[in-house]
């Protein structure tokens, strides 16, 4: 697994994950048991979405899109899902 994008906070990766998730891009966060370590400080780069490294470059331009501001619509999730099905990759906590 290769990370795809570095979340701030929880909420942040659950929701890049379900983003790809939707793409049809397997994805998990990972990370998440550390940000209690942190404790006040902030936990940059510990939290971590990942994909499959062959779904590194899809994964890249998902989440490009969505940084952007492009979220795609039902439509557009539709056509990445049918690119490469999911294999129902849980998340890691």
């Amino acid at each position: 697994m290769e990370s795809v994008y570095e979340a701030q906070n929880m909420i942040d990766a659950q929701l890049v994950c379900d983003l790809l998730r939707s793409a049809g891009i397997p994805a998990q966060v990972s990370g998440a048991g550390l940000l209690g370590a942190a404790g006040e400080l902030p936990a940059i780069g510990v939290l971590q979405v990942r994909v499959p490294g062959e779904d590194l470059e899809r994964g890249r331009a998902v989440v490009a899109d969505w940084d952007a501001g492009d979220i795609p619509d039902e439509e557009e999730l539709e056509r990445l899902a049918a690119q490469h099905p999911d294999d129902g990759s849980e998340v890691l906590l």
